[in-house]
């Protein structure tokens, strides 16, 4: 069966209204559901298995759609466009769409001169716990401290940059040793590292009892919704519970 332009219409109007109806659900999970910014321990930015930036791509992804579908629906009805415009406007009517363009185009622009710069209600986002130190004492306290410039010590590789929100990090100061946990690591590592059973990792995460310690904890991350905060608070837990004889 061939389309007729009145069937294009229907259509694309139809996938209009079920992209717009996606934006406004995601929408509204990533304004009023999802968590952001810098999170409590216990926290998750998991919704229905999938991150709060998941969602986020979904909705770039939808938005584009969106874009080019309007797009799509006014050069279907440009012969209406047209002529509704020079009806409206006489000779002037190219130039009144030029100017439209050019509005739409500049509603990003206004957002930006209107809203406060280097806002520092927003200075953590980015930053939070999974990303925070983990020092840990000679008398086997742990605890989570912003990084600090002195120099490291017994360092684990730390992820790349555009990994580094799956990294627990921190810097050896006096009487301290780091101790780097990133994505790319097993449960069986972090044990070499940590002198922890990796069962009682996985105990404390609440994770099965059948879990593999040889997995990335970036895979079991994705498989069992953990936050790599959750994962840095058991890791400092079990390391405080810890004689301090154990880290001698």
């Amino acid at each position: 069966m061939r389309l007729t332009r009145t069937d294009w219409k229907y259509l694309v109007d139809t996938l209009l209204v079920l992209s717009f109806l996606g934006l406004l659900v995601i929408g509204v999970l990533l304004a009023f559901v999802i968590p952001e910014g810098p999170l409590d321990p216990g926290g998750s930015k998991f919704f229905l298995g999938l991150h709060r930036h998941q969602w986020g791509d979904v909705h770039a992804y939808l938005s584009l759609t969106f874009a080019a579908l309007v797009l799509v629906h006014i050069l279907l009805a440009w012969t209406w466009v047209r002529g509704k415009s020079a009806a409206l406007f006489g000779k002037g009517w190219r130039a009144i769409l030029g100017v439209t363009v050019l509005a739409a185009l500049a509603v990003p622009v206004v957002f930006w001169l209107v809203l406060p710069k280097n806002d520092p209600a927003y200075a953590e986002y980015g930053h939070g716990e999974g990303r925070r130190a983990l020092l840990v004492d000679e008398r086997g306290s742990g605890r989570g401290e912003p990084d600090s410039p002195a120099p490291p010590a017994a360092v684990m590789p730390a992820e790349p940059q555009g990994t580094r929100d799956q990294t627990v990090s921190g810097q050896a100061e006096a009487g301290t040793a780091e101790i780097v946990i990133t994505g790319r690591m097993t449960f069986r590592e972090i044990e070499r590292v940590t002198g922890i059973p990796a069962a009682d990792i996985a105990s404390g995460l609440g994770l099965p009892s059948g879990v593999s310690f040889d997995e990335t904890v970036g895979r079991l991350r994705r498989v069992h919704g953990f936050e790599m905060s959750a994962l840095r608070d058991v890791v400092a837990g079990l390391l405080e519970k810890r004689p301090p004889s154990a880290l001698d």
